[in-house]
């Protein structure tokens, strides 16, 4: 019978019948196949500064590709807003105890750079999934002295973390575990079968150049980037380009001149003005412009849009916490 399969199958083919579900399932999907069976969303979980905002969490992009988790920063309070995407259809399901489900598909997140206001929420990443169900190590991607962040972080929690593995709670011994990976220069730092992870060198005050990174990040149906805290510079631009998203963080220009000269340049020499994202968004094009991160400094909402808009007449939001773009 093997020796007539083929003939057979060919005779089919000819005469318009052939079995064409069964040929499909033998080849891989092609990239236009993958391309229009895919979906990627990208929630802002929290869009916050160092400044206290009740309606802004902590800084934490969340990228959703197939129901794959990618999470870029950890900033403090975000790990909450998960709770507002229970039953959204593009989510993995919010089942508790069991790996099967959103809390163990938190299992990787990329970090900016080391400010506190982008990982004071690590902790809880590590823990909270971790007593809902994750049984596999957190992987931590991030700067030098991530690692140590990490091991700290669990040091501090250590009575917690031995009364769940030893008391009468049910619990796995590798949930709440981080497996770091420090980065040092622009590289992929990811890649599976739909997305490649991208880090990306960007300058941000005084930290050192190998400490502070943006992302980019290709799935496939869009390309999305993460800029980080950063100041304006033109050797950012070849990551930007082509971007369908570009998140980028904001700070409102009028508010900044009412500084004292001191903070006006740390400020530019950290930070990115509507004027200056502006310039950038112009040269770059992308298809959605998300002011992330966004210092106001006494304006408000209303204000910093009005501010971008004097100078830039594309496509553009100010990102708020929750607010989800496909």
């Amino acid at each position: 019978m093997k020796g007539t399969l083929k003939p057979l199958l060919m005779a089919l083919a000819l005469a318009g019948l052939a079995p064409t579900a069964a040929l499909a399932e033998s080849r891989p999907a092609t990239a236009a196949e993958v391309k229009e069976q895919s979906q990627t969303h990208v929630v802002m979980l929290g869009t916050g500064t160092p400044t206290l905002h009740h309606k802004r969490a902590g800084q934490a992009i969340l990228v959703v590709v197939d129901k794959q988790m990618y999470l870029f920063d950890a900033g403090p309070g975000f790990v909450r807003n998960f709770e507002a995407l229970s039953g959204r259809d593009f989510m993995p399901p919010y089942t508790q105890f069991v790996n099967e489900s959103v809390y163990g598909a938190i299992d990787k997140v990329f970090i900016t750079h080391l400010d506190s206001d982008h990982v004071l929420g690590l902790p809880e990443l590590l823990l909270r999934p971790w007593v809902l169900g994750r049984d596999q190590p957190m992987k931590v991607i991030g700067p030098k002295g991530t690692a140590q962040l990490v091991e700290h972080s669990l040091k501090a929690f250590k009575e917690d973390i031995d009364h769940r593995l030893y008391g009468t709670q049910p619990a796995n011994a590798n949930g709440y575990k981080g497996e770091v990976t420090e980065i040092s220069e622009t590289q992929i730092v990811h890649q599976d079968d739909k997305v490649t992870v991208k880090a990306f060198r960007v300058p941000h005050g005084s930290w050192d150049a190998d400490m502070s990174f943006g992302y980019r990040v290709e799935t496939p149906t869009r390309t999305i980037v993460i800029s980080g805290d950063t100041r304006k510079d033109e050797a950012n631009y070849e990551h930007f380009r082509g971007a369908d998203i570009l998140i980028h963080e904001v700070m409102h220009e009028g508010a900044i001149s009412r500084m004292p000269q001191d903070w006006q340049k740390y400020m530019y020499h950290a930070h990115t003005s509507t004027r200056q994202l502006a310039e950038i968004a112009k040269e770059v094009k992308p298809g959605l412009l998300v002011m992330n991160h966004p210092l106001f400094f006494g304006a408000t909402d209303e204000d910093m849009v009005a501010d971008l808009a004097k100078h830039y007449d594309g496509n553009f939001v100010l990102a708020q916490d929750l607010d989800i773009y496909e």
